[in-house]
């Protein structure tokens, strides 16, 4: 049975009692067991809810994420470090050498623009960036993400389109759904005793997430396919829309071994398996396909 994921769009009260939430609204009051629950997106400025409660959710490693009032992720609650393991995993992952995190980079690099031909391949009949694939060296000198990415949005949503454009509300739904995957694999990261301020290639000192920004690429396609079938450039995303976005954790890929498994799965896979390559336990992280 699948983890349930909470979406709370009205004016509500939390509580907390034995191991249970209740959501109460001016109309409905629901419990919820903390063990059922895998996300909570609050997306209004009406909820109440208390710093003990908070303290259980984060013990619980449930991943919630809190709206601003424009209705944008704007951060995450994540628990302190569990992990007994985190200071030997944590040197380990310091001391990787740079020439293991530049091949690591390309392979990531090459998942992800395998996924964006697949996307454009499966929306509008485009095979040409397969043929970048191949291009992609250690570290990505030659830039080819950059280059496919501007091809790929460009024929994605048609000539014109800027990411830099705020007002476009494309833009606005690939914002709140890329938020959401890296407030997943965040918590990840921090479940499996890692450091997420020290990248694979993102190295901002202003960045204390750098690692879930390396870790996304590969899934920012699947946000990409929803946005392109059901959002327009002037009509402003609804909360079935959000909600929608929030559920991509549900939906299936494919792993390595060509069985079905969800985003949220994958995203476990990819952090744990890096958690492994910092221990030298092994020499690839584990990457996905889109079905």
């Amino acid at each position: 049975m699948p983890l349930k994921q909470i979406f709370i769009q009205n004016s509500s009260y939390i509580s907390y009692s034995n191991n249970n939430i209740s959501i109460k609204t001016f109309k409905i009051d629901t419990k919820v067991c903390l063990d059922d629950i895998d996300i909570i997106v609050i997306d209004n400025q009406q909820t109440t809810i208390s710093t003990a409660i908070l303290v259980k959710l984060a013990q619980a490693n449930i991943c919630t994420i809190f709206i601003d009032d424009k209705h944008n992720p704007s951060s995450i609650l994540t628990p302190l470090y569990k992990n007994s393991k985190t200071v030997k995993i944590q040197k380990a992952q310091l001391n990787i050498k740079k020439p293991k995190l530049n091949s690591l980079w390309k392979d990531i690099i090459k998942s992800k623009i395998l996924n964006q031909a697949d996307t454009l391949d499966k929306l509008i009949k485009d095979r040409y960036i397969y043929s970048q694939i191949k291009r992609v060296v250690s570290k990505d000198k030659n830039n080819i993400e950059a280059y496919t990415a501007q091809y790929y949005f460009r024929k994605l949503f048609q000539k014109g389109f800027s990411r830099k454009d705020i007002n476009d509300n494309r833009n606005i739904a690939l914002n709140y759904g890329y938020s959401i995957i890296r407030s997943s694999i965040s918590r990840y990261i921090i479940a499996y005793g890692l450091n997420p301020s020290f990248g694979i290639w993102h190295d901002s000192s202003l960045n204390s997430f750098n690692l879930a920004d390396d870790l996304i690429e590969p899934f920012r396609p699947l946000i990409d396919e929803y946005v392109f079938q059901n959002i327009s450039k002037n009509i402003p995303l609804n909360s079935i829309n959000k909600q929608e976005l929030v559920s991509i954790l549900l939906t299936k890929v494919k792993n390595y071994n060509n069985h079905k498994i969800t985003v949220n799965e994958a995203i476990k896979n990819i952090v744990s398996s890096y958690q492994s390559f910092c221990l030298d336990k092994r020499d690839d992280i584990e990457l996905f396909y889109l079905i």
